[in-house]
């Protein structure tokens, strides 16, 4: 019975982990699509979910790129 339990888990998490990675792939090709276009077309910057999505995981920021925190206050 644990073994078929932990298969299932095993499954569910491998499913997981395929469908965040094929989400990721979907919205890195969407993202090349739109730059490609506004290339293109200047005035059009739509951008998709999946792509913002991608865009905003994918992201590195520096410590001169990083946006400045106020101080709290106290």
């Amino acid at each position: 019975m644990i073994l078929v339990l932990a298969s299932i888990i095993a499954v569910f998490l491998a499913g997981s982990t395929c469908g965040i990675f094929a989400m990721l792939v979907i919205g890195i090709h969407a993202e090349e699509r739109r730059v490609m276009r506004s290339r293109s077309h200047p005035s059009r910057t739509d951008s998709s979910r999946a792509g913002a999505v991608s865009r905003r995981l994918l992201t590195t920021r520096t410590c001169d790129e990083a946006p400045t925190r106020v101080p709290a206050g106290r």
